[in-house]
């Protein structure tokens, strides 16, 4: 074995001989015992790779190695040397125990020589071990440009028992990376005032490159927030400084591009190039700009460095997007809208304004467009505002110009825009805002839109106070009652209406209630027609072609009525409902109440009237409902007499014929009294030529009173009034009226409840008993330039009237209703009848017209308000005047006859 061991070394010294002296003739594995360590390489190469600005990434030099050996099961070391085309500086060959496949194996590297020596302490380390560290042993190149020859990597070991390995090897390819160009800019932000010169962007940008002194091409662009009017520049101003760099501007794309001829500008120039890049814009647009700078070798691009450039600005208004809307009100006060609660204020030089302006600069209308601003005296300030309406200008000043911007922005989002026309211009408004900010600069001008729509306006019906009555059981056939002679219309944006429907919405009965409309005057109604369903109790009225107008409506609405055609009707109160329309929009639905009052009972003044032979006698007939009202009725009874023979009887007034007892009858109605009559004989002395008793004082013609009254009969002359349909004296009024006693107003009205006066009530006598004087009557200071002169100094004459103690008449003052009975009394010859005076309750016993106002009653010709009440201190009514003076006149039976 030791012979063997001899011969070995023998054979492998003689080899290495050989191949010192005879190069590369003999290898080392052709003499090699079987039994010595072998390393074998794996075909190929590995390939490296430079690194770009980083340190390279070393290569496993040959992951595929393997190792053997016949002798030994351990290794004692091993080399790893750079054999081919080694370059010292550069080539670093390294080894790292992964601590758990590679034993306690440890190397270190010789940079001068390339040889990585791996050892293992008293050669303990494994066969095994060893071809795992070997494999693991990596090529690296520190070079920034290394040089590219293809590297040969030797491997060789001497085992644990000191055998020598044969030598093999792999290559590793080596491939240079172009380094790219680094720009680097300073960190912070670049604050530029918007509207003053260009300001640098960033005067410490650096820029390197680890392979190349020079770079070919450089940009500069604006990125995040590029606004239209921005523009970054570079000018050359020193080929010193900035070699043959030479720079372009893209105004659509806000890029800077910088090229150098030939890339002959070195890193220096490139770098003072890029920091003296500066910036500045046009735009009102405040806010950051992204400003990015890349280089270029030629080959490569750098990474974008970026800089922030904010752009600060004068007072910037910014409106929200879309329109404010506002709609007209409907017969209320429009509701303002706001502009616009979106809106926003910036200032970069300024935290504070001193004024701003809104201003409809659009479609302004004046007279109707209103802007207007509170403060809320929590987050605006004290910030006041006033409004222009004649320019459609609000002005908002803040006092020392102490409001921040924060608060400028609550009071600009709250200004509001009405409109106050009924109907508006619906043209939409452009309200525009506008500030002045604290330093003295004039903001941007920003506009919203406010669009306008009128509003329909819904017609309004108001109805009078207090309840319509209808009073039933009053004829035999009822009589209709106007249910609101006091409605009215309003319509602030139509001057006509199409319709109207009146119903009766409650209570309603289809065989008792009726509602009619009769258009008898086409100049009152217009072309209002009506029909009525007796089934909805609905009366629909409507004018063709909506032409009837507004106050047309309202007198066909006055004149509807309410009728109950039932023999008994039930008394619970209608509520009657209207509404109309436009043609658009119903009105409100307004109610009136419609309460029904039951006849209950008649009575007569007296029940037993006692009258001589050609004689006459009075009674009143006074009606009562249920409701406890009374009313005289008088002049409306239907009379009949048992025995015609003995008495006659002609609205209230009963002649005696001839001596006997009868029974008159009184008829109102559904009711009916009897009034116990008894007539005497009169003794007459000497032959009686005229049983008639004297009844008017000798200053009434009566044949000039009855020629009066027939001429006017004659005449056929008839008048109506519009507001006395409905009135309880109508009958009277209107045989006043063709009596012509009375007349009515220029609008057709006659006002039968308006007081009279002393000048009234004097010509209202004078007429109906056609009194006359042939020469000039009486004169009192105040009456020489009265219309009623003739009137009043006829009545003096005679005595009928008197003035006051100072010679005045007083002629407009109005008259009372004692005053009224105190004038007829002189010129009817008053008698009690019943033989009792007919007392008042509310006529004291010192009154100075008592006497006379209780035969005036006892005769039939007045009577109480109610309660046995006269009210003498009342003012006299148109009505009362006319009906009573009638009365008188039918106090004489031919007169009487005639009036029927």
């Amino acid at each position: 074995m030791k012979n063997l061991s001899r011969k070995s070394m023998f054979l492998l010294i003689l080899a290495m001989i050989f191949q010192l002296g005879l190069g590369n003739y003999l290898t080392s594995s052709t003499f090699a015992a079987a039994a010595d360590p072998v390393i074998t390489a794996t075909p190929g190469s590995a390939s490296f790779v430079a690194g770009d600005n980083t340190a390279s990434t070393p290569v496993i030099i040959d992951s595929g190695l393997t190792v053997t050996d016949g002798v030994s099961t351990t290794l004692e070391s091993a080399t790893v040397a750079i054999t081919g085309n080694f370059h010292a500086g550069e080539d670093v060959l390294g080894f790292f125990n992964d601590g758990a496949t590679m034993g306690n194996i440890s190397a270190s590297y010789n940079a001068a020589t390339g040889l990585l020596t791996l050892t293992s302490a008293g050669a303990t380390a494994t066969l095994a071990q060893w071809q795992s560290a070997l494999r693991s042993v990596a090529y690296t190149n520190t070079a920034i440009w290394p040089n590219t020859a293809t590297r040969t990597i030797s491997f060789s070991a001497i085992d644990g028992a000191s055998n020598t390995s044969n030598t093999t090897t792999r290559t590793v390819t080596v491939t240079a990376t172009d380094q790219t160009p680094i720009v680097t800019v300073t960190g912070g932000t670049t604050a530029y005032i918007s509207g003053t010169s260009a300001v640098t962007i960033d005067p410490g940008v650096t820029v390197s490159d680890l392979d190349n002194t020079t770079l070919s091409s450089a940009t500069v662009s604006i990125g995040a927030g590029y606004k239209s009017g921005d523009t970054i520049l570079f000018i050359n101003t020193s080929s010193v400084l900035y070699g043959n760099i030479v720079a372009s501007y893209n105004t659509a794309t806000g890029v800077l591009t910088l090229v150098s001829a030939g890339a002959t500008a070195t890193l220096a120039q490139w770098s003072n190039a890029l920091s003296t890049v500066t910036f500045s814009t046009g735009s009102t647009t405040t806010g950051n700009r992204t400003i990015s700078y890349t280089v270029s070798d030629g080959a490569k691009t750098s990474a974008a460095s970026t800089k922030t450039v904010n752009v600060l600005g004068p007072p910037n208004l910014t409106a929200s997007s879309g329109s404010a809307s506002f709609v007209a009100g409907d017969n209320t006060p429009s509701t303002p809208v706001v502009i616009d609660s979106g809106l926003t204020v910036t200032d970069g030089i300024s935290a504070t304004l001193a004024s701003a302006s809104v201003a409809i600069t659009g479609n302004f209308q004046s007279g109707e467009d209103v802007l207007a601003f509170t403060n809320d005296g929590a987050t605006m300030g004290n910030i006041a505002a006033s409004y222009y309406a004649a320019t459609g200008v609000l002005k908002l000043t803040s006092a020392g110009a102490t409001a921040t911007l924060a608060q400028w922005q609550s009071a600009l989002r709250s200004v509001a825009y009405t409109d106050t026309a009924i109907t508006p211009n619906t043209a939409t408004r452009a309200i525009s805002f506008s500030a002045i900010d604290g330093a003295g600069n004039s903001s941007n001008t920003t506009t919203r839109t406010v669009t306008v729509a009128a509003t329909n306006q819904t017609p309004v019906v108001s109805l009078s106070s207090g309840p319509a009555i209808f009073r039933t059981g009053d004829l035999l056939t009822s009589t209709p009652v106007a249910i609101d002679n006091g409605l009215t219309i309003n319509d602030l944006d139509n001057a006509t209406l199409a319709s109207a429907t009146v119903n009766v919405s409650s209570h309603y009965s289809d065989q008792e209630d009726v509602l009619a409309f009769v258009n008898d005057n086409a100049s009152a109604y217009g072309n209002i027609t009506a029909s009525y369903s007796s089934t909805s109790g609905e009366l629909t009225m409507t004018s063709a072609g909506a032409a009837a107008t507004l106050a047309q409506w309202q007198n066909a609405l006055r004149a509807v009525t309410y009728n109950n055609i039932a023999a008994t009707p039930d008394t619970a109160a209608r509520t009657i409902s209207f509404t109309v329309n436009d043609g658009t929009s119903n009105s409100n639905r307004v109610t009136k109440s419609m309460t029904l009052i039951a006849l209950s009972s008649l009575s007569a003044s007296t029940n037993a009237i006692s009258v001589l032979a050609g004689q006459t006698a009075t009674t009143a007939i006074t009606a009562k409902y249920s409701d406890l009202t009374q009313a005289d009725v008088t002049s409306n009874v239907s009379w009949s007499v048992r025995n015609s023979a003995i008495a006659s009887v002609s609205n209230g007034t009963i002649t005696g014929l001839q001596a006997g007892s009868t029974v008159i009858t009184a008829v109102y109605g559904t009711r009916s009294i009897d009034i116990n009559v008894t007539v005497s004989s009169v003794s007459i002395s000497g032959p009686v030529t005229n049983p008639a008793v004297k009844i008017f004082y000798d200053f009434v013609s009566m044949d000039r009173l009855k020629a009066s009254i027939q001429n006017a009969l004659n005449a056929g002359n008839s008048a109506s009034f519009q507001d006395t349909a409905s009135h309880w004296a109508s009958k009277d009024l209107s045989l006043g009226a063709k009596l012509g006693i009375i007349n009515g107003y220029p609008d057709g009205s006659f006002r039968p409840d308006a007081s009279v006066t002393r000048a009234e009530f004097s010509t209202l006598v004078v007429k109906a008993f056609a009194l006359r004087l042939e020469n000039g009557g009486k004169e009192f200071e105040d009456t020489q330039t009265s219309w009623a002169r003739d009137s009043i100094g006829i009545l003096a004459y005679y005595g009928v009237i008197s003035g006051y103690p100072d010679g005045t008449f007083h002629p407009d003052q109005k008259i009372t209703r004692a005053e009224m009975v105190a004038i007829l009394s002189k010129i009817l010859i008053l008698q009690s009848n019943s033989g009792e005076a007919n007392t008042f309750i509310d006529v004291t016993p010192q009154y100075w017209a008592k006497a006379i106002i209780e035969e005036a009653a006892a005769a039939g010709i007045i009577q109480g308000k109610g309660e046995n009440r006269f009210a003498p201190n009342d003012n006299l009514t148109r009505a009362e005047a006319l009906t009573v003076i009638l009365r008188v006149m039918k106090k004489d039976p031919v007169i009487s006859g005639l009036l029927v």
